[in-house]
């Protein structure tokens, strides 16, 4: 989960700093490089610049990684087709569309169909939450989303709602579950941290207090000091 989003995240930070080099082109430069088989690709595009070099270096699992979840590649393609060892695109990232299943794990909800929906890997999850709202009648600000894919041992929280699917690596066949929060947990934590905050200012009041009094304490000693010593 983290990994696939790692990878993700990193091939983006590539192609941004890639200005004649398709994604396809750097992730093989990054593959031959990492791997020690630099090829000469100089009849099509410049080779990987400084920054794209500060950036392997910095990501040194990148290669790695970008082997164990090829499929994220693939999913942030579209029209891809084989190209070495690294699946290749022409298009940018985030214009791929995916199939993805969205699961209601509400108790409200829980018994109601999934909806299947084939999204574009730039929507927002903002977007997503919109839609399950419309579907499942669960209140945005209670909505706690997850992704995962076959193989996933554990869910993948969307806990921004201004990131696209593309940023989490939600990658095609995900699916997608809307949880409810819990609003009497919530209501009881809200509480406590409330209790909470008003221990630590009653203490830190006592501790003013103590500090106050013992200054005035001082101050009468050396007042009756000065005065005897006149």
């Amino acid at each position: 989960e983290a990994e696939r989003r790692y990878v993700s995240n990193v091939a983006r930070e590539l192609l941004m700093t890639s200005s004649e080099m398709t994604l396809c082109d750097t992730l093989n430069q990054s593959y031959n490089n990492n791997t020690g088989n630099c090829k000469d690709n100089n009849q099509a595009h410049s080779e990987i610049d400084d920054t794209q070099t500060q950036i392997f270096t910095l990501h040194p699992r990148f290669k790695a990684l970008l082997d164990k979840h090829k499929d994220i590649m693939v999913s942030l393609t579209a029209g891809s087709h084989s190209k070495g060892d690294v699946v290749c695109n022409q298009g940018g990232i985030g214009d791929d569309v995916i199939n993805i299943t969205i699961r209601s794990m509400a108790a409200s909800s829980c018994d109601m169909e999934p909806l299947r929906k084939r999204l574009p890997r730039s929507l927002k999850v903002g977007r997503i939450q919109a839609m399950c709202a419309r579907a499942f009648g669960v209140d945005i600000d209670l909505q706690i989303l997850h992704f995962r894919v076959k193989g996933d041992p554990f869910p993948t929280e969307l806990d921004d709602a201004d990131h696209t699917l593309a940023y989490y690596g939600v990658s095609d066949g995900a699916e997608i579950l809307v949880n409810e929060v819990d609003v009497d947990a919530r209501e009881r934590e809200n509480a406590r941290r409330v209790e909470e905050h008003n221990r630590l200012v009653e203490e830190q009041e006592q501790h003013v207090s103590v500090l106050q009094s013992m200054q005035k304490s001082i101050v009468n000693v050396l007042a009756n000091d000065t005065a005897q010593n006149l």
